[in-house]
């Protein structure tokens, strides 16, 4: 990519500069992961803590050894307790994994006030009132500069795969940092509202300390295709679907949604929204006057069945194959209204994010056996476009704002690499390429090169059901255990007054053997476990033995049973002994 070149400019300084005032960042997420993006800024002088700013709050997705976690959050112990210091919370658009995690960590934050673009804002402040927060996200306009303590924010507008993305330009006492998140040049949006590429110089001619920028499309060349392809590729579908047509893709994607509606409308279908993710969103759309079409043609879910199913056009949720989705549901046949038959069309207008391939798949799998012609991007080209800029877009960006130095955010170690070696061929020092991992403190000193000065141990926090953060290590490991090897639960009736094995033990298996052909491996865990009883030298009797350590016999039994299941059966399942004095 000859055409760029480094074009380092003048380095703002802010008049306050002492020579000991520092800017740190944290990331508690959003490096070496696509998801969970979270990011502190952190104001110290002479070493102190003046100012804290947070940027993004978002969720993750679970690894698949996660079983029965349904989300990821960031870790925020090292800011609970400095809740005086935070002076505000900033969001860059409005994806799950920028917005989600707020209402799972709000509490812990302290009444922190919140903004966000306009549309950014609704959605974010949806999420706080399904959980009766009454916090809210301030929406700002895109002129609007925020003095957030120390820091002084402004927005700049980029095209992304929702409408009102910004990057951040926060200017402190000792330079000036662009945060660009999730972006784009898209320079024909459906929506008519261009990156704001002269702003972004404007910047740049001020000097940039550091760029933070969007790195995930840094494996691919040129620069990313337009969203206008997609409203093409769905007409075409449109024009050879058969029966109904569901159409699914990211329920924040509100210019695809509104384009593909435009389109249907067109072609004589009525338009029905199932899933509760796209009924939220399209309503606050509309409301703020980002999404228009004629009401007539909008028909309830429940109304459907007074409609030819060529007349049926239905945006559902769920394109990433969540079990409990819209769409899951109607190819399960366990939804209400909707059934899907032989010559329907389901259009998957999305690529899986990382972890959610299989998902996917077996949501495409299920489509096909069920008779219904699926479309989705390995198969039709222009299906989706990425929001994600290319490696063109981040070199306009960095080309643009002339960073001193740069730190790539929001991929995985793959695409900071890349982005790394981009950066290279611009004519950047490898020591000029930032690449801390989620949790090193990263300190910018006006007078000297950034430098880790600490690292955080961060966990991942799991989100299960009601539950935040209850379901640690342990609890996954079991699970772990439970999935692979299955579980075995012994029963030991103990004689209250003698401290005697009355009967048994019992041997309850599920997931570990078939117990009816399994009688000798049975007979032999048994006797391991009286054996495992008269190892403890007999259970004395009386008051002494209602007194015994029944934690340590417990452990003796799993430890020698564990040994025995694992030499004749060569697996290893989780073994809960339960003793019951009667």
């Amino acid at each position: 990519m000859s055409f760029w070149k480094k074009q380092q400019k003048t380095i703002y300084q802010g008049s306050s500069t002492t020579g000991k005032d520092t800017v740190r960042i944290i990331p508690l997420g959003g490096i070496g992961n696509v998801t969970k993006n979270m990011f502190v800024y952190e104001y110290r002088v002479d070493g102190k803590i003046r100012d804290i700013l947070i940027v993004d709050c978002g969720i993750g997705f679970p690894d698949p050894e996660m079983y029965g976690v349904d989300l990821v959050i960031p870790d925020v112990r090292y800011l609970s307790n400095k809740k005086q210091y935070i002076r505000g919370l900033v969001f860059t658009h409005g994806h799950d994994d920028h917005i989600g995690g707020i209402p799972y960590v709000y509490g812990k934050l302290g009444n922190v006030p919140m903004w966000g673009t306009t549309l950014t804002a609704a959605f974010a402040n949806i999420k706080l009132r399904e959980i009766k927060l009454k916090a809210r996200v301030a929406p700002v306009d895109f002129d609007k500069i925020l003095k957030i303590g120390t820091f002084t924010v402004s927005f700049v507008r980029m095209t992304h795969s929702v409408p009102d993305a910004a990057n951040l330009v926060i200017q402190t006492p000792i330079g000036i940092f662009y945060h660009g998140s999730d972006f784009k040049f898209d320079f024909d949006p459906l929506d008519g509202k261009l990156s704001e590429l002269p702003k972004i110089n404007a910047v740049g001619g001020r000097g940039v300390l550091c760029l933070l920028s969007d790195c995930l499309g840094s494996e691919r060349p040129g620069f990313t295709p337009s969203e206008q392809v997609v409203g093409e590729t769905i007409e075409k579908e449109l024009k050879l679907a058969t029966g109904k047509l569901l159409f699914t893709t990211q329920s924040s994607n509100i210019s695809r949604i509104q384009r593909a509606i435009e389109l249907a409308i067109r072609y004589g279908r009525s338009i029905a929204f199932l899933g509760r993710s796209i009924d939220q969103n399209v309503e606050e759309s509309v409301k703020l006057g980002y999404m228009k079409f004629p009401r007539e043609m909008i028909i309830r879910d429940r109304d459907l069945k007074r409609l030819p199913s060529t007349k049926q056009f239905l945006v559902v949720a769920g394109s990433q194959g969540q079990p409990d989705s819209a769409i899951s549901r109607i190819v399960n046949d366990s939804h209400r209204f909707v059934h899907l038959d032989e010559g329907d069309t389901v259009v998957i207008s999305a690529d899986p994010i990382p972890g959610r391939e299989h998902d996917v798949n077996t949501l495409i799998d299920r489509i096909y056996r069920k008779g219904a012609r699926v479309s989705y991007s390995d198969i039709m080209e222009d299906l989706h476009v990425s929001g994600h800029g290319s490696q063109a877009d981040m070199m306009l960006l960095l080309s643009a704002t002339g960073p001193r130095y740069i730190f790539p955010i929001g991929g995985t170690y793959k695409h900071l690499m890349q982005y790394r070696r981009l950066a290279q061929d611009l004519g950047y020092d490898k020591r000029e390429i930032l690449i801390p991992e989620e949790g090193q403190v990263l300190e910018f000193h006006p007078d000297s090169p950034p430098r880790v000065v600490d690292t955080l141990e961060l966990e991942n926090v799991m989100v299960d059901g009601l539950g935040v953060g209850d379901v640690g290590n342990v609890v996954l490991r079991d699970r772990q255990t439970i999935a692979t090897e299955g579980i075995v639960v012994v029963v030991i009736p103990i004689q209250r007054s003698t401290g005697r094995v009355t009967s048994g033990p019992d041997i309850i298996s599920r997931g570990f053997i078939y117990m009816k052909e399994s009688g000798g491996l049975i007979d032999g865990a048994k006797r391991v476990v009286l054996q495992s009883l008269e190892l403890k030298k007999g259970l004395p009797a009386g008051r002494q033995g209602r007194m015994m350590d029944w934690q340590f016999v417990r452990k003796q039994i799993s430890e020698n049973l564990a040994v025995f299941l694992d030499r004749e059966t060569g697996r290893r399942p989780l073994i809960v002994p339960v003793i019951v004095e009667v």
